[in-house]
């Protein structure tokens, strides 16, 4: 039971807008055990995209296309999709005017026709709500042929069709063709290193199937079988997070930010930032997080030497001694986060993100980073590879590896904490955190 995906475009093919709609459907399909079979990319044009539907009907249970929805001439999905399924197009009175409400409360108007096109409906269709938009989603659904899904391109209204819309009709339509794969996060690995574990500790358990994903901070193991052993899942699974011990992330954290927010929500604790090179990525991963208000107090972009002094108490001897990027300024700026707003856990970045600014001792990519968790305090200095926006993102995320490390050694007066601090075979020091390669 295949199911692929016509990802519409001329955005996508020449590099101004990047993919993250496939990255967020692949696997959301993933975690409900209907993976992908093909994704293919085509421009605003009608022949292409008659052609990948065409090649995608051949084989698949369902297919789901990605924009071309719009209002615009070049958004030809709707018509292209109706002809090659030989259904005609009407106007629905029902969408127009969910398209004139949604318009009135975003105080917008647009040219009549505009409205006309985006409420041309397949006949026999089910219309997908749009709560976040004008395009409305449309599902052709034939009983012995495959279901073709059409779904907006901006991710902001695609994201949310997917998950109350889509996936309740799709698994109707193509059940799991596998187990729901087990997932186990590692934090703070290289994923070579996590490799390693994974294979000395899945040896006894043939059959599985094994992927590695790897993102600053962290390395997603998942596990997934096709002969639908949900027991060897959960054991392949329980001996990885043995294996990892502390390393491993909370079955419910995506990231270490998020295993972060609830350690300090259990504390009852705040957190603070003070950044440099990553110019606020830290406070934005912090309130990327719901409900971040409750454990995150606010940060500091202290790029300049005056702002480290004036704000954070960073003194000039240190400057000169030692220069803005060095472990001496980062302790600094962690004590003045500290001492200025009373907060019980922090963090202080200071780095050269390139392209220009390096020392022959400071190299483009050095970044000292430190964080505060009560009395444990951690300041060190990194070596991240890439360009400017990789140095900047590895940063923040190894920000966050190395706070979760600290709040993971609490004070006696804490209570004790999430995730046992335990040697392993694999890892027998948890608490070392290599920075990712």
């Amino acid at each position: 039971m295949l199911v692929s995906v016509i990802s519409v475009g001329n955005e996508l093919l020449n590099g101004d807008t990047l993919n993250t709609n496939l990255a967020y459907l692949g696997e959301r399909l993933a975690d409900a055990g209907v993976p992908l079979h093909r994704e293919t990319c085509v421009p605003d044009d009608r022949e292409a995209i008659r052609a990948a539907l065409s090649h995608a009907l051949i084989d698949s249970a369902a297919v789901i296309t990605i924009g071309g929805l719009g209002p615009t001439t070049d958004d030809l999905t709707r018509t292209v999709v109706a002809e090659t399924l030989g259904l005609a197009l009407h106007e629905d009175p029902d969408v127009a005017a969910a398209i004139r409400a949604y318009l009135a409360r975003c105080a917008v108007s647009i040219p009549p026709e505009a409205i006309r096109l985006q409420s041309l409906v397949p006949a026999a269709a089910q219309v997908l709500p749009n709560p976040n938009g004008t395009a409305p989603g449309l599902c052709c659904q034939r009983p012995g042929q495959a279901t073709v899904i059409m779904l907006p391109g901006p991710p902001a209204e695609f994201r949310p069709m997917v998950d109350d819309a889509v996936l309740p009709r799709l698994l109707q339509a193509v059940p799991p063709s596998l187990q729901r794969p087990r997932v186990v996060r590692v934090a703070g690995l290289a994923e070579s290193r996590v490799e390693a574990c994974v294979q000395a500790t899945l040896l006894p358990l043939p059959g599985l199937q094994v992927a590695y994903c790897a993102k600053p901070g962290c390395v997603t193991v998942r596990l997934s079988d096709p002969c639908h052993r949900a027991d060897l899942l959960d054991t392949a699974a329980t001996r990885l997070r043995q294996a990892f011990a502390a390393l491993a992330l909370p079955p419910d954290c995506l990231t270490p930010a998020d295993h972060v927010a609830q350690l300090l929500q259990a504390r009852g604790w705040y957190l603070a930032a003070a950044e440099s090179c990553t110019g606020g990525l830290v406070a934005a991963a912090a309130t990327d997080i719901p409900g971040s208000s409750a454990w995150f107090a606010g940060a500091l972009v202290t790029y300049s030497n005056e702002w480290k002094q004036t704000l954070l108490g960073v003194r000039q001897q240190t400057l000169d001694a030692h220069g803005a990027v060095s472990e001496a300024v980062v302790r600094e700026m962690l004590a003045g986060l500290r001492a200025r707003f009373g907060v019980r856990a922090a963090i202080a970045i200071s780095g050269i993100a390139g392209p220009a600014g390096a020392t022959p001792d400071k190299p483009v990519g050095t970044v000292c980073v430190g964080v505060c968790a009560d009395a444990v305090t951690t300041v060190t200095r990194l070596q991240f590879p890439g360009n400017r926006h990789s140095v900047r993102e590895r940063a923040t995320a190894m920000a966050f590896v190395l706070l979760r490390t600290a709040l993971l050694q609490p004070p006696a007066s804490c209570p004790p904490p999430v995730v046992p601090l335990t040697p392993s075979p694999c890892c027998p020091e948890p608490r070392h955190v290599q920075p990712v390669q």
